[in-house]
């Protein structure tokens, strides 16, 4: 496997990861009757989305192709989600605790991704920054959560 195609998989990846992300924000703002939570679900989605964009023109400057759709777990993430909800009634702390869950994954991916070696180091400013956003957001939701903890 060359370098291009393994920073080419790493940025897949973490295209992935952000699909899922903006997908699984897009179902918690559904799935909360909380129109302050809704407003910010959809923000975090629509922030995903844009981090997505940021991502792509790495992956093309290196040959690749973008890889499009998320990954199965994350499917089964939202239908859980959807389970769980329709179960507690749209209770925002069940909602909000699996975004946590989310967020987490997101990222240890992008931890993971950014402790290989063979990440572009063009892209790596740009990774970091996003990380560190995912991880105000996790930190922003966490506390949210202990707020609707019953």
């Amino acid at each position: 496997m060359s370098a291009n195609t393994n920073q080419v998989d790493l940025l897949n990846k973490l295209i992935t990861t952000l699909y899922d992300g903006e997908n699984g924000y897009k179902e918690a703002a559904e799935d909360v009757d909380n129109t302050t939570l809704a407003t910010r679900f959809r923000s975090l989605a629509q922030q995903r989305y844009d981090f997505g964009h940021e991502i792509k023109p790495y992956i093309t400057q290196l040959g690749g192709t973008v890889d499009k759709g998320g990954s199965a777990a994350a499917s089964l993430h939202r239908v859980w989600i959807d389970l769980k909800t329709a179960v507690a009634g749209n209770d925002e702390a069940a909602v909000l605790n699996e975004c946590i869950r989310g967020e987490e994954s997101a990222v240890e991916t992008y931890q993971e991704v950014l402790a290989d070696d063979d990440f572009p180091s063009v892209a790596r400013t740009t990774v970091t920054n996003q990380l560190n956003k995912i991880s105000a957001s996790l930190s922003e939701i966490r506390s949210l959560a202990s707020t609707y903890a019953k």
